[in-house]
């Protein structure tokens, strides 16, 4: 009996069967464990749109960013409590990520919110802009999607509003900052708080500017103050904010 032509077809499935196999291992990307400490970001230039990120840095490796993948095991925990991750993140936000990273993406495990303790210092944000994230028909559109919040840590104060626009005027940013696109004006010669108050949630925030540094062109004018005012609504009991004297911050 010519036993050829059977052996023939009960192998050539087993071949195809193998060289699928052989396929599909070399295509995934190989997983491996993730463990790192950064800031959340989202929708800045070369990132995909609506994803978050975790921005982070390594040993002569600053500026790192992977893209977080969250599913129906991902859990995020908080002074203790931990339960399924509601999405509802701040930009900002300093968190701990642990997970698998496959390529450019991390599925996360856990996401631990990184607290500062109030004796080393209270934690505030300060508002910036990144011009990408507010394009529209002819370029920037200087409203407040391009606004970003960066985290900042100010000494224990019983004026944090004042403590926070001040530091704002300084327009501090780091070089990693700067590499994701946020910008500033601020510092702008001569300018600076003179005196802030908050009345029936009101806040009227009073600068200097003997060189109407504040001035310009509408476009200009509106992301100043839009920064301006975004720092100082972080704080709950103002629910808006009036810039004095009536001049500063207009066209």
């Amino acid at each position: 009996m010519d036993w050829k032509v059977p052996i023939g077809i009960l192998i050539l499935p087993l071949a195809a069967c193998l060289l699928w196999f052989v396929f599909l291992h070399r295509a995934a990307p190989t997983s491996v464990l993730f463990e790192s400490e950064g800031n959340l970001v989202k929708d800045n230039p070369g990132f995909e749109s609506g994803e978050w990120y975790l921005s982070y840095e390594q040993p002569g490796k600053p500026g790192l960013a992977v893209k977080l993948s969250f599913d129906s095991k991902s859990r995020c925990k908080r002074k203790e409590v931990q339960g399924l991750c509601d999405m509802s993140f701040e930009l900002g936000e300093r968190v701990r990520i642990e997970g698998k990273k496959a390529g450019d993406t991390v599925r996360v495990v856990t996401l631990t919110y990184v607290d500062i303790p109030s004796e080393s210092g209270l934690a505030i944000k300060l508002y910036f802009y990144n011009p990408a994230l507010d394009q529209g028909p002819g370029g920037a559109q200087c409203t407040e999607k391009g606004l970003v919040a960066v985290p900042r840590v100010i000494p224990q104060t019983s004026t944090p509003l004042t403590e926070s626009i001040k530091l704002l005027l300084r327009g501090e940013l780091s070089e990693e900052e700067h590499g994701q696109g946020i910008t500033t004006e601020f510092p702008l010669a001569g300018v600076a708080l003179k005196h802030a108050e908050i009345i029936n949630g009101i806040a009227t925030l009073t600068f200097e500017d003997p060189q109407n540094k504040t001035g310009g062109g509408a476009c200009r004018t509106a992301i100043l103050a839009r920064q301006v005012e975004a720092t100082a609504k972080q704080f709950p009991t103002v629910k808006s904010v009036r810039l004095m004297p009536e001049e500063a911050f207009q066209p």
